[in-house]
């Protein structure tokens, strides 16, 4: 996979002067990383489409409650490990 950067490598580089808007919005709408591995996830039979429903609901929750919080972001995510989430999404089928 390569990468491609939708920001400037400083704060004095803004990005603005070697991509345009239009160039960004559709590079994060071909390239979406998230729904690449989601299509490798299924195609791979590594996860089945409902898995992974199961999987978004649960990052949305988890989600939700982060904006929600008033607590230390750093401590947010301190629980959520791959085995928190597979164990979750498991425990959720059956």
């Amino acid at each position: 996979m390569d990468t491609y950067r939708y920001h400037g490598h400083s704060m004095s580089d803004p990005g603005s002067t070697y991509c345009t808007c239009d160039e960004i919005s559709n590079e994060r709408q071909e390239r979406d990383l998230i729904e690449r591995v989601r299509k490798l996830l299924l195609a791979h039979d590594i996860a089945s489409e409902k898995e992974l429903k199961v999987l978004r609901r649960l990052i949305d929750v988890q989600k939700a409650k982060a904006c929600a919080s008033k607590d230390d972001p750093l401590e947010l995510c301190s629980h959520v490990t791959k085995v928190t989430l597979v164990t979750e999404v498991m425990l959720s089928l059956l």
